[in-house]
């Protein structure tokens, strides 16, 4: 995983983590070649880069942990860490690793992934009344056609009432539709901090036409969203500062 600005002062925390590429060369050698990982969230760090706020990203590709996955003890885990195939059906492995396998790239890349923003939070906690904590993705809007900002509220759990209205509005002025938990309410990064007193948690799943072009950033499309989302996420931030 990569930290960028762990800024103490800022309020606001975003994380990212389905936009890794990296397979260690240890795993590599298992996967299958035939395989695809189309549904990375291309180009979100750079999309969302600012010194302004404290962001974490995972660098392992989802197609080898999804940090972003309920552990499998839990009765939310319909979709395991450890995915099986890809979105056609074909086995990401040429073998599925072993047991043994799976429990040590849980504890290498799955759960530092969480002490890091539970570390992150308490800091900004004992700063601030409120922390905002943001899990950014993207989606492909071919595919799931809203051409919205879908926020994952987890059915207004992860986040109160006054925080996801003034997102909301926030989002508005800019003239970005939003859509509210459909059809992604919002995963374990969100379940599981958003029951944190003081953290307000929200997924903000970003539609590729949006600012992508043929897999790639768009040259004008890419720029006016980047400064719209800069612009939401220093009010959420100056608000707490």
């Amino acid at each position: 995983m990569y930290i960028q600005n762990e800024l103490f002062n800022s309020a606001l925390l975003l994380s990212i983590p389905h936009s890794g590429l990296l397979i260690p060369e240890e795993i590599e050698i298992l996967c299958n070649p035939l395989a695809k990982r189309n549904h990375t969230d291309w180009f979100l760090p750079e999309l969302v880069d600012s010194n302004s706020y404290t962001i974490i990203k995972a660098t392992v590709s989802r197609y080898i942990v999804d940090v972003n996955r309920f552990k499998p003890t839990q009765k939310h885990s319909i979709q395991p860490i450890i995915p099986r195939t890809d979105e056609e059906g074909v086995p990401l492995f040429k073998t599925f690793p072993s047991k043994q396998k799976q429990r040590q790239w849980i504890q290498d890349y799955y759960e530092p992934y969480y002490r890091k923003i539970e570390e992150l939070l308490t800091q900004k906690l004992s700063i601030h009344q409120q922390v905002f904590l943001l899990d950014i993705h993207s989606y492909d809007d071919l595919l799931f056609p809203s051409h919205e900002m879908i926020l994952g509220s987890r059915k207004q759990t992860s986040i109160s009432k006054n925080s996801l209205k003034r997102i909301e509005t926030l989002f508005q002025e800019q003239d970005l539709p939003t859509r509210l938990d459909t059809p992604f309410s919002g995963g374990s990064i969100v379940a599981t901090f958003g029951k944190q007193e003081r953290v307000e948690a929200l997924q903000i799943e970003i539609p590729y036409s949006f600012y992508l072009k043929e897999g790639k950033p768009d040259k004008i499309k890419f720029y006016q969203l980047q400064e719209k989302l800069h612009h939401i996420f220093d009010q959420l931030n100056n608000k707490n500062t």
